[in-house]
């Protein structure tokens, strides 16, 4: 599961990197392990009829200060769609059609329970000890979910930045959802 981590990491950074001269580094989660609430439906009620770069029209993702269009991709077993942000990281959504929030592996420097919308999530800052990045899980089904990361450059050290931007596009995203 450290090569889905490890591909997604190098996937965000050749994306951010290929767009902006600079290299970003998200820390997106993998699957195995964790715990949150989640809703008690099996299915993904859905989530397998939604476009990643869907999630976020044109607007919203201008209003995040990201470049439209996103660039859609598969890391394991995500869907998920990329936007970046000239010189400072970016962001990426990804949709897990049969990987609930408790069987993904989040890990971080703080770990909380939230809300987003009308579902249970989970939000990760720092993950894996990367202060430049924040992960938010939401939880669709107990079998589903959607996860959001926003990562700032490298060198960057603003978790709350990053958590900031990635709140701000869950809330986003929430509604959109099953």
């Amino acid at each position: 599961m450290k090569r889905i981590l490890i591909a997604t990491t190098i996937g965000l950074a050749v994306l951010t990197a290929g767009c902006t001269g600079t290299t970003g580094d998200a820390k997106p989660t993998s699957t195995s392990g964790g715990t949150a609430p989640t809703s008690t439906s099996n299915s993904a009620s859905g989530l397998e009829s939604i476009k990643p770069c869907d999630l976020l029209t044109e607007a919203e993702v201008t209003s995040l200060g990201l470049t439209y269009p996103g660039k859609a991709e598969q890391v394991g077993t995500s869907d998920g769609c990329s936007w970046n942000v000239s010189g400072n990281g970016g962001l990426r959504a990804g949709i897990r059609t049969t990987t609930g929030v408790k069987d993904l592996n989040l890990d971080g420097d703080k770990i909380s329970q939230t809300k987003v919308g009308k579902y249970d999530a989970t939000k990760v800052e720092a993950p894996d000890g990367a202060k430049q990045g924040c992960t938010f899980a939401i939880s669709v089904t107990e079998s589903s979910s959607v996860v959001v990361i926003g990562n700032l450059t490298a060198t960057s050290d603003d978790t709350a930045a990053a958590c900031e931007r990635s709140s701000k596009a869950a809330e986003l995203i929430a509604p959109k959802l099953p």
